[in-house]
């Protein structure tokens, strides 16, 4: 029985189960993966699994066969500090999780923490901690890593250093409270093929109970509510669109059907970069932004060149332009933007700029609604994944916050002007009710002759078409 005892305690790892989210995250093949979960979630856990098999070389049966590594390997933990992060987590974990009879030898550092392990199997790892400086995560060679709360990016890259000689993988596990640059760099990136990441819900965890929950989550601001209960950036808790998931509505691209009613708009400057947006609605009325350019440093020329170019024989039904480039210069002998791009071709009409009805309206096709005619529950708005600008701004497009004293005033109704240009051209075509046009179609035409002598035909609607019904009696919409 005590061998049986023994036995069992050195595989503990192998008793491991972990739920939905974790396994998500263990069985991805990609080269980086980060959870981002709320406290308590069981994150930690995760990463800390993750690296014990690794090290041991004990994989429980579930896990991935083309995941795992042969024989002895390097590995690193970088936490946040030695007092807390790795006295009061991870000591403590490695504790429950990994029994001495695997460990050769560990090396302690002055104030007693070991911060260097010697496996029996000839696997070795060390861990460092934020307080270190970079110099110190330089010139290490490894196979897997292991970051415990967000790293600062110098610290992060060092490492990611070293594990390119043995095509090595890192992974996160953190409450997303600090590092935006995690946001734009990981979270933002996320393909599937070489980053994966998971966000996990404090309520995903099923070994917690809900009133435990409802009691910590009572001492919560609303922005605290996000990073540490649903695991989002805190620093994004402004979102304009939180409708927006780049898991829902980023698609692949795919070729335009040219009956589509296809939409283009342009918000020009001077000293940043223009940019214009193509939007096309399908015969289902779901929208698609299917391209955009992101012009800097040319003249109106070149940028109506620019524009033709990519539209190629795509040619927009409407175009739209910020109206603020709609007004004459009396100096400059009445010129204005929209005047110029239409000599050399680009035919836009004054947008309408109302930022209520244009918000409304976007957040509305971002909600996931059901769709009679598709038969299923999607969004009706979609991006195409090459339109990197126009989604990075759904990820940065933030309300603006008082800088002084915000406990005193309620929040305010306008956006920060910074990061906008593309949801200002989506506001635009929004603010015109997009949707989808059934041109006059030739079956849709009665013939009839006039003249004395001679007949000549004459094209009229047919009674009952669509034109007039519709075009004829109100115009177009």
């Amino acid at each position: 029985m005590t061998e049986e005892v023994n036995y069992r305690k050195s595989r503990k790892l192998l008793y491991y189960e972990p739920y939905d989210k974790q396994e998500e995250f263990h069985s991805s093949p990609c080269s980086t993966r980060a959870i981002f979960g709320g406290n308590r979630s069981g994150k930690t856990t995760c990463g800390g699994m993750e690296f014990l098999f690794h090290i041991t070389g004990m994989y429980p049966g579930w896990y991935p066969k083309e995941n795992r590594v042969n024989g002895a390997i390097k590995g690193r933990v970088i936490a946040k500090d030695f007092q807390k992060g790795v006295g009061e987590v991870i000591i403590p974990f490695f504790d429950e999780w990994l029994d001495e009879s695997l460990v050769a030898k560990k090396y302690r550092n002055p104030i007693g923490i070991p911060v260097k392990w010697t496996m029996k199997n000839g696997s070795v790892f060390d861990i460092l901690t934020h307080e270190q400086n970079t110099e110190q995560f330089e010139g290490w060679k490894g196979h897997v890593a292991w970051f415990d709360e967000p790293p600062p990016r110098d610290k992060y890259i060092a490492t990611l250093r070293g594990l390119v000689d043995f095509g090595g993988r890192n992974w996160l596990t953190l409450t997303p409270l600090t590092q935006p640059w995690i946001y734009d760099e990981i979270y933002t990136n996320t393909d599937h093929e070489r980053i994966r990441c998971v966000t996990v819900n404090i309520r995903d965890n099923p070994h917690l109970n809900e009133e435990s929950i409802a009691e910590f989550e009572k001492s919560l601001t609303e922005e605290e509510k996000e990073a540490r209960i649903k695991g989002k950036f805190l620093h994004l808790s402004g979102l304009v669109y939180k409708e927006f998931d780049p898991s829902v509505h980023i698609v692949d691209d795919f070729e335009i059907p040219e009956l589509w009613t296809k939409y283009m708009a342009i918000d020009p400057h001077e000293r940043t970069p223009t940019a214009v947006m193509w939007f096309a609605v399908d015969t289902k009325g779901n929208h698609w932004i299917y391209d955009e350019l992101w012009l800097g440093n040319m003249d109106l020329s070149s940028m109506a060149h620019a524009i033709h170019a990519q539209e190629g024989g795509q040619k927009p039904r409407i175009r739209l332009i910020d109206p603020h480039n709609d007004k004459d210069n009396a100096i400059a002998g009445g010129f204005n933007v929209r005047k110029e791009l239409m000599k050399h071709g680009i035919f836009c009409e004054r947008a309408n700029s109302d930022t209520q009805l244009g918000k409304s309206r976007i957040r509305k096709a971002l909600k996931p609604m059901y769709n009679n005619l598709s038969k299923s529950v999607q969004p009706t708005l979609r991006v195409f994944r090459n339109c990197k600008q126009t989604i990075y701004e759904f990820q940065h497009y933030l309300w603006d916050e008082h800088r002084r004293n915000k406990e005193e005033y309620g929040p305010k109704d306008q956006v920060r002007k910074k990061d906008d240009h593309f949801m200002d051209c989506l506001r635009y075509i929004y603010n015109t009710d997009p949707r989808h046009f059934i041109d006059e179609d030739d079956d849709e035409d009665e013939v009839e002759y006039t003249g004395v002598y001679t007949k000549y035909p004459k094209k009229t609607a047919a009674k009952g078409s669509y034109y007039s019904k519709v075009e004829q009696q109100g115009g177009f919409f």
